[in-house]
C-alpha cells in the first residue's frame, strides 16, 4: 500500500524550536527543505498567536500555513 503524504503539521515549543538551546537545530531546517522539495505543504500548528511567532526563530522559516491559537486561527 503506498502512501501520499500532503502534508505535516508542527507544533513550536519542544518540536521545531529545542528547549535545550532555544533554536531550531540545523537537522530540523533541512528536514523542512526535504519535505518541501517532496512536495509536502509544511504547516505550524500551535496554541501561540502569530505575533508571538515573529519574535522566535521560526519567523526566518518557510511554512505552507498555519494553525494557531490552538485552532482558533487557520
Amino acid at each position: 500500500m503506498e502512501i501520499n503524504i500532503k502534508a505535516v503539521f508542527f507544533d513550536v515549543d519542544g518540536t521545531l524550536i529545542s528547549h535545550k538551546d532555544g533554536g531550531v537545530p540545523e537537522s530540523t531546517k533541512e528536514a523542512l527543505r526535504l519535505l518541501k522539495k517532496r512536495g509536502i505543504k509544511v504547516v505550524v500548528a500551535t496554541g501561540r498567536h502569530t505575533i508571538e511567532l515573529e519574535a522566535l526563530p521560526v519567523r526566518d522559516l518557510e511554512f505552507d500555513g498555519y494553525v494557531v491559537l490552538n485552532g482558533q486561527l487557520c
